[in-house]
């Protein structure tokens, strides 16, 4: 797999609804980030993630075809981080073996993402 990256930070976004994706997508590319997606689905995530790896990931729980398991799953494989955006409590419960990841519960402003973000990508160097 490849980095699709040059020198800005490379943030694959799953998110359904799509007013929250696009501020998402807006506040990381103001932040000087690239956007992979936003995503709707896990099955078009999983695709995009057979050709490509982000540096980091935004992952909401659950998207339109179900939860973000797998892709969680995959991500850790790839050792690539990423935080869990949800607004659902008992989502806790599909993603239990992902504890450890930050939880963020929705709704909050897209800056705290953002700076979650850069506190993943400090923590990767």
């Amino acid at each position: 797999m490849t980095k699709l990256t040059g020198s800005k930070p490379l943030v694959l976004v799953l998110e359904d609804e799509a007013i929250i994706a696009l501020n998402l997508q807006d506040d990381l590319q103001d932040a000087g980030h690239e956007v992979a997606g936003p995503f709707a689905t896990c099955s078009a995530a999983l695709e995009w993630l057979q050709t490509a790896t982000p540096d980091l990931a935004i992952l909401d729980a659950t998207l339109k075809d179900g939860p973000c398991r797998e892709i969680a799953l995959e991500l850790s494989r790839c050792d690539v981080p990423f935080l869990i955006y949800s607004g659902h409590q008992q989502d806790r419960q599909l993603l239990a073996e992902f504890d450890h990841i930050t939880w963020i519960e929705k709704p909050v402003p897209s800056a705290v993402l953002v700076q979650e973000c850069q506190q993943l990508l400090v923590g990767c160097d």
